[in-house]
């Protein structure tokens, strides 16, 4: 089961391979579904050098739709990607199959919608490598469709949520021309609300209706490894360095733990942590395990902001001095918060001496109240200054001739390397101390590799400077290190070019078709598309641009299904979600258990 972390840049990408992950997803300059995040064919390149050593993979994300303009570039970055090694992308645009492209392995991103079974098969039987489910896919579902298709199965388990099922949100083109499917989300989820009835009242005012919480899969881990996921994914290509380390560690640890060492991990190397991992600790809207298994909490209707770590609460207030009652240990510096008239309130701690905390409150927050922590100063400088290192194990042989001698390196993947060193050898009058003196020698194998055991071929040993089997030592090792590089090189794959047939014979803007090769694909597959990408509509009034599982009825207590009572004022068969940006419409599908939002 691969481990998959998010990767903003060069850095943290390392840090995130040194931290344990199996592999990484980094975005190019272009093209990619976090615009903020690109990175160019150099840095990729050498992650590519660095991830490949520890038999680690580099995925890289092409998930936009793309103009026609665009596929002449875009086919010259695949071929690009694919001369430096690059293990695998992850594309979201099918116009991609139509083009003349290297045999790059390639991914179904969760931005082409992958929620729904027959969709689902189709990617598979056309010859997909790896399919990235929809984040809201429960764990029923993911064994059902485990049961149906040949291809990996690529999970979410971690991160930041969208509210609308991916590659199906048109809310951020609508409002301001940034879209989602190009890489440019503006996060109109992530706005303020007001929710109001079809007769104008108003049911909610001013609330984040549509901001989830952060998935935290912490608890499904082992049901997902039953359930044959092939790869979990942690959400977070805008996240710094210290953030994807700390969650990276985190579910290292728990994967681990699982297997027990009955299954090998797919890559290489034993990491040593200077730091225990703590999501709570880091940037976080509260936890939801989504729609893992039966529906909870979401939503954090109060902010879109971190809460970070639940602390305890108050129990004394005097001026600018207070006290709350926690296990936890508080330093100066530290960031708290608390929800004050409905509202996410935050402060630093100045001074804390006794238990007693002074702060510049500029709200007056009363005893009872609960207090989070969403900036834990020592925590952070720890992530900041880790040391994580990972290292590959090798064993040593050294054996004897007439003009010299030979170190061989097996590491644990089984690669070995020999190195003969021309030296005219004596015999060394203290045979204890020349056997420690080479063992200490080669026992010191720098930041990537670990000695785990030393073998003599000889029963006597000869004197050999430090210098000199020091120099043995990094010559066999480099070799090592450039073998292991080229070892675990991609191996080619064929372009999906099945012919099965698509399970509709018509399709609209949903379909996400930008250029000519998109709807070439699926004019071959049997499905004529009728309307062009959502980004090129003329006209967008009455268009849905949300499609969401969540439901704010559920979530606040009034789903028929789970016999929940409204109130009158809430019964009605359209509603109205009104924020700064305009009006739109609000639907509520019972019976196929989706929420609808539309363009007025």
């Amino acid at each position: 089961m691969e481990l998959l972390s998010p990767a903003k840049n060069l850095e943290t990408a390392i840090a995130a391979i040194n931290c344990g992950a199996d592999a990484v997803y980094i975005g190019a300059n272009d093209f990619s579904a976090r615009k903020a995040a690109g990175n160019s064919i150099q840095d990729i390149e050498k992650l590519v050098t660095y991830a490949h050593f520890y038999k680690a993979k580099v995925y890289v994300t092409l998930n936009t739709i793309l103009y026609d303009n665009e596929l002449p570039i875009v086919n010259k970055l695949i071929r690009n990607l694919y001369n430096i090694g690059v293990d695998a992308l992850i594309v979201q645009d099918l116009g991609i199959l139509e083009m003349d492209i290297p045999p790059i392995e390639l991914h179904a991103s969760t931005q082409m919608n992958n929620f729904d079974l027959q969709r689902i098969m189709f990617f598979d039987e056309i010859g997909f490598k790896r399919i990235v489910l929809a984040r809201e896919t429960p764990l029923e579902r993911i064994k059902e469709i485990r049961k149906s298709i040949n291809a990996e199965i690529e999970c979410f388990i971690h991160g930041a949520l969208c509210v609308s099922l991916s590659g199906q949100c048109y809310m951020s083109a609508a409002i301001g021309g940034r879209s989602a499917n190009r890489g440019e989300c503006a996060q109109a989820c992530r706005l303020k609300y007001d929710l109001l009835n079809s007769r104008g009242e108003v049911l909610i005012k001013d609330s984040y209706l549509l901001s989830l919480r952060d998935l935290n899969m912490t608890s499904h881990i082992a049901e997902m490894y039953s359930a044959g996921v092939d790869s979990l994914k942690i959400e977070g290509r805008l996240k710094d360095k210290s953030y994807v380390a700390n969650i990276t560690v985190h579910y290292r640890n728990l994967i681990d733990n699982i297997l027990n060492g009955k299954v090998r991990k797919p890559s290489s190397g034993r990491c040593y942590f200077d730091f225990t991992p703590s999501p709570q600790k880091v940037f976080n809207r509260k936890f939801t395990d989504y729609f893992a298994v039966e529906p909870n909490k979401m939503a954090n209707h109060i902010s879109p902001k971190s809460s970070g770590e639940y602390l305890g609460k108050v129990v004394m207030v005097r001026g600018n001095n207070l006290k709350i009652k926690t296990d936890e240990v508080i330093s100066n510096g530290d960031g708290l918060c608390c929800v004050f008239n409905g509202a996410m309130y935050g402060f630093r701690v100045e001074k804390i001496e006794n238990g007693i905390i002074t702060a510049n409150l500029k709200e007056k927050i009363v005893t009872g109240t609960d207090i989070y922590r969403n900036l834990d100063i020592k925590f952070q400088q720890k992530l900041d200054n880790t040391k994580t290192t990972r290292k590959v194990a090798v064993e040593f042989t050294v054996t004897l001739s007439d003009n010299g001698f030979t170190i061989i390196a097996l590491d644990e993947d089984n690669i070995e390397c020999e190195c003969f060193t021309q030296f005219q050898l004596q015999r060394a009058d203290n045979q204890e101390r020349a056997f420690d003196s080479i063992t200490n020698s080669l026992s010191k194998c720098g930041e990537k590799f670990e000695c785990k055991r030393i073998t003599f071929d000889f029963d006597e040993s000869p004197f050999i400077p430090n210098s000199v089997i020091n120099e043995a030592r990094r010559n066999v090792l480099q070799m090592l290190e450039q073998k292991r590089i080229k070892t675990f090189h991609p191996k080619d794959s064929p372009k999906p070019s099945g012919n099965a047939p698509y399970f509709e014979t018509e399709g609209g803007y949903r379909l996400n078709v930008s250029n000519r090769l998109a709807k070439d694909f699926y004019k071959k597959h049997g499905c004529n598309v009728t309307q062009q990408a959502f980004e090129l509509q003329n006209s967008t009034k009455g268009l849905e641009l949300m499609t969401t599982r969540y439901c704010i009825r559920r979530e606040l207590g009034y789903c028929p299904k789970n016999k929940g009572v409204m109130t009158d004022k809430w019964k009605c068969d359209e509603y109205r979600l009104v924020s700064s940006y305009g009006s739109f419409a609000l639907k509520f599908d019972c019976k196929e258990c989706f929420m609808r939002v539309f363009n007025r």
